[in-house]
Formats: C-alpha cells, sequence, structure tokens
C-alpha cells in the first residue's frame, strides 16, 4: 500500500500554513504528492511549481505531477469557486456534443491541444517531474451508456477522410443512437479513442511516464481504450474509475457495491502496480471522513496498491487529516493481510462485448449485495477462473459470449437478458443444459427480497466457492485458495449473516461499515475504524 494525495502547489508555498500541512499529510501515512501542472491550456507557473517540489521533497514526499489535458464539462472542479479560471486557450476549439452545442471547458482534441499538451510535459520533465497523470478529465463523453465525442464540423470531415464516409452530424447522431451501424459505430468509437490515445502519446514521447484517470466503467464509448493505451504505452498509470464522492449517494449500500464492481472491471484491463484509487472528495467537505477511510479499506482489498486521495481545489480539512492517520494502522494491517493474495472472483456478470456496443454502463449490484465473489467481465476478455456467468440485464448474447459460454458450468439469465436474447436462446437452450433462465428482472436497486431470490437461485447448483448464504448488504472477496474471504459490511449499522466457506458455514456478525477476514475454520480478523458513526 502507498497513500498519495493530489494537490494544488500554493498551499506548499504558503508560509504560514506549509509546515503544519507538511506534518498532517506525513502523520496520515501519504507518501507521494500529485502537484498540478498544467489547467486547461494554462501552465502553472514552473518557478513556483519547483519551489513547492522542493518543500516537498524537503519533507520527505515523492513527487508527481497531475495535468488537465482537455478541460472539464462544466465547473466539475469546485462549484464553490465562481472565479476559478476554466476557460480554455483562444488556440483550442470546445468539443461539440451532437445537438450541435459546445461543450463549455472542454476542448476537443486536436493537432494543437495534442502539441500544447506535450510542450506542457516538456516543461514538467525540465523541473524535475518524472510522472503526469492526464487526469480530471481525458476523455469524449460523459457518464452514461451512449457513444459521444466530438460532432465539430473539423472532426467530421476528419473522421469521412480517415474512414471514406459522408456522414453528417444528423446521420452520425441517428445511427449512432439508434445502432443502426455496427461498423460505424466501432470506426466512429476508434477514431475518438484514437484522439485520447493520442494526448498520451504526447505526453510519453517527452520522457515521462504518462497516466489516464478513467472515469467509472468507463470505456471505448468515452474515448478510453484501455488495452490499446497498454500497448503503445506499457507502462502507463491508470486510475481506476470511481463514482460515489459525496454521502448522498455512497451511503447507500447498492453505491458501494458499484464501486465494488467498477474497480474490479478495470482492474480485468491493469496490472495492480500500475492501478490507483480515485478516493475522491466531491463537493467540498460532501463526504464524511469515516467514509473517505473506507474508500481506501475498498481499494486496499480490492487489490489497489496506490490510494489516491483527492479533493479537487480545495485542501482537505484537518478533521480528514486526523481521521486517515487515526486509520493507518488498520489500513497497514488490512494491507499486510492482502498483499500479494491473488482475488478470486468464480462468478462471473456478463457486461456487453465491447464499449462500441453502447450497451448499459453499470451492472446490476445484486450478486454484490447477496455476498457472491463476483467480477464484470466482458466477452472479449479472458474467462479463466469462471464457473458461474449471470447474464443480467439487457446486454447481447454476441458471437463473442455464445463461444465462450461452455466455459462455464452454469450460465443464468435474467428475465430481461432471456427477453433481449429471445431468439439467440431459443437455438441454444434446447441443446446447452447448463443454461438456465432465472424469471426475475435483476434491478439496479435490489431489495431485501431480491437478495434472498438470487441466494435461492443460486444456491440450487453444487458450488464450491464461497460466498454468503443468509443475509445481504455484504460484499465478499475470494482470496486464491478458497478457504478465505474478505468480507465488506455495506451498511452503517450492524448486519449478520452466514458465509459458506471451504464447505463450512460461520455465522457472522459485521460492526457497522467494518472489513474482516474470515476462514473455514471461523478464524476471525476485524480492521475497524469508527470514526463518526452515528
Amino acid at each position: 500500500m502507498k497513500l498519495h494525495y493530489s494537490i494544488f502547489h500554493e498551499p506548499l508555498l504558503d508560509k504560514t500554513t506549509r509546515e503544519k500541512l507538511a506534518e498532517q499529510m506525513k502523520n496520515a501515512g501519504i507518501q507521494k504528492l500529485w502537484m498540478a501542472g498544467f489547467f486547461s491550456g494554462k501552465m502553472v507557473d514552473i518557478e513556483e511549481l519547483k519551489e513547492a517540489k522542493a518543500f516537498a521533497e524537503a519533507h520527505g514526499f515523492e513527487v508527481g505531477s497531475v495535468t488537465i489535458p482537455i478541460g472539464h464539462p462544466g465547473n466539475a472542479l469546485n462549484p464553490d469557486d465562481p472565479d476559478l479560471d476554466l476557460e480554455i486557450p483562444d488556440t483550442w476549439h470546445y468539443r461539440v456534443d451532437n445537438r450541435g452545442e459546445k461543450v463549455i471547458y472542454c476542448g476537443a482534441i486536436d493537432s494543437c491541444l495534442i502539441e500544447d499538451n506535450g510542450k506542457a510535459a516538456r516543461l514538467l520533465r525540465e523541473a524535475g517531474f518524472q510522472e503526469v497523470f492526464l487526469d480530471d478529465d481525458l476523455r469524449v463523453g460523459n457518464f452514461n451508456e451512449f457513444i459521444e465525442g466530438c460532432y465539430c464540423d473539423a472532426c467530421i470531415a476528419e473522421f469521412n477522410e480517415q474512414y471514406s464516409r459522408q456522414e453528417t452530424r444528423a446521420s452520425l447522431t441517428t445511427l449512432l443512437t439508434e445502432k443502426r451501424d455496427a461498423i460505424l459505430m466501432k470506426n466512429w468509437v476508434a477514431f475518438q479513442c484514437e484522439k485520447v490515445s493520442a494526448v498520451m502519446e504526447a505526453t510519453h514521447r517527452e520522457g515521462v511516464q504518462a497516466g489516464i484517470m478513467v472515469m467509472h466503467f468507463g470505456d471505448e464509448r468515452h474515448g478510453i481504450d484501455i488495452p490499446a493505451i497498454r500497448d503503445r504505452i506499457p507502462n502507463a498509470l491508470f486510475r481506476v474509475g470511481e463514482l460515489q464522492f459525496h454521502d448522498e449517494s455512497f451511503t447507500k449500500p447498492y453505491a458501494k457495491a458499484e464501486e465494488m464492481l467498477g474497480i474490479a472491471y478495470h482492474l480485468n484491463f491493469i496490472d495492480n502496480r500500475y492501478a490507483y484509487s480515485e478516493s475522491t472528495i466531491f463537493p467540498p467537505r460532501s463526504l464524511k471522513e469515516h467514509n473517505l477511510v473506507y474508500k481506501a479499506k475498498m481499494a486496499i482489498v480490492s487489490g489497489l496498491e496506490n490510494v489516491l486521495f483527492m479533493s479537487g481545489t480545495w485542501v482537505l480539512d484537518e478533521s480528514y487529516w486526523r481521521a486517515i492517520a487515526d486509520a493507518l494502522p488498520v489500513l497497514r494491517e488490512l494491507d499486510r493481510a492482502v498483499a500479494g493474495l491473488v482475488r478470486s472472483y468464480p462468478v462471473h456478470l456478463a457486461y456487453g462485448t465491447n464499449g462500441a456496443y453502447a450497451e448499459p454502463i453499470v451492472p446490476t449490484s445484486l450478486p454484490v449485495l447477496a455476498g457472491l465473489p463476483v467480477k464484470p467481465v466482458r466477452a472479449d476478455q479472458s474467462s479463466e477462473g469462471g464457473e458461474l456467468l449471470l447474464f443480467f440485464g439487457a446486454y447481447e448474447l454476441t458471437a463473442e459470449w455464445q463461444r465462450k459460454l461452455p466455459a462455464y458450468k452454469q450460465v443464468i439469465f435474467d428475465r430481461t437478458a432471456a427477453i433481449r436474447n429471445k431468439e439467440v436462446l431459443g437455438r441454444l437452450t434446447p441443446n446447452e443444459a447448463h443454461i438456465s433462465i432465472w424469471d426475475h428482472e435483476a434491478t439496479t436497486r435490489p431489495s431485501e427480497d431480491e437478495v434472498i431470490l438470487l441466494q435461492q437461485q443460486v444456491g440450487k447448483g453444487e458450488w464450491q466457492f464461497p460466498k454468503v448464504v443468509k443475509g445481504s448488504n455484504i460484499g465478499l472477496i475470494g482470496l486464491k485458495g478458497g478457504d478465505k474471504v474478505v468480507l465488506c459490511n455495506l451498511l452503517e449499522t450492524e448486519n449478520e449473516g452466514v458465509v459458506e466457506i471451504a464447505g463450512n458455514r460461520v455465522h457472522v456478525t459485521l460492526k457497522p461499515l467494518i472489513f474482516a477476514i474470515v476462514d473455514g475454520e471461523g478464524a476471525w480478523t476485524e480492521y475497524d475504524t469508527p470514526i463518526g458513526i452515528p
């Protein structure tokens, strides 16, 4: 485990407060600071940046840099600061959506923008920075399931020339939103992904290790092709996208479950050593201290070795540093307990085939809430280790998925998936005894009754993998070997359940928001940080 913090350089120049801030961060176990160096087309004063870097290094911190390479739609950095300068340079042009409207504060990726990012990387390297995270937010789409991109006249003309087409904004919008032309969808997505990758390569070519923040379940439809980026930049860094940045969402069990699924999904593509958490609070002070600590625990048990705290343009208050410092011994104990252990997910949740298909972006959290060792898997990913495949939701049973079905001992389709793929299943099911239809529609906000129904459905099989057989809202991550699991209480109240491990049933009583490691003999270790629980 390595703890990181993203920060603007100004607090490290304030001689009245910086010594106290440095002490707070050191006490909280922060080892590396990521300092903003290039802000929506504007370079931070290099001399000031070097001075802040020197101060940080003199106090024992490693230092990397963070940039905002294309801008960010809207004021998503600090809505409390209306004077924040978010305008992009006059030499850039705005991204245009499919309605022909400018995406304010967000640049379209063209040769000028790419060149400016390369120049910024060169200046940062000359200032002594060896890594640059292209952060908030290198993508060409927002958090939704649709294919977006830049629909300005220049980008459409470039696309038409590259792919020998004669599309207009109107034709692209119709064909992409109505999914009428699969080849066009793939070509448009590849065109957008190439632009994002080009920004990263401009940074990489300047001799710095480039990184990218990947939005929650971000993929090709948003211009983010992780495998392609890794092919071109093998040591690229990735922030694994999370979403619930404030208490209003994060306190809900399904939201924590979705975050667990999102982390597991992105780790399918990425080596752990290059993966970072996105442990973010936004808007300022909207996430309680104990929930920020919970985010750190969730990152650790999911297999992330780098926990990166982010708070936008404001510096974490003393209460947050104190909460992290108080939790630090437990975080380190939890890290030691799972370090080097392979996470085991014998249950796979079908998650489409490729981002270009624009299928639902967030899968149901039901299998997590039901205590199954589950991760989302795409058809173009390895099914190694998978025993049970849950095909839930409006995902297409493509030819790629059909070829993978025999690799699983059982495949369960929920009602939505069965209706979506009625014709294909009609051909397959008579000959495939391991395929079954569950006459239930898995929802996005699962109820207690729905959890019980899924546990009963899975219980019909003779499975050896660990799972919760009674109780709900208990996340379970298997550790390879099958005789030990990590449990996460997703509730802010005490929670009870029965866990089946290695053929034995273990009754567990979980304190609010606690993490625990349990084995088949009932041996139990708690990782409890009771901070601010009502």
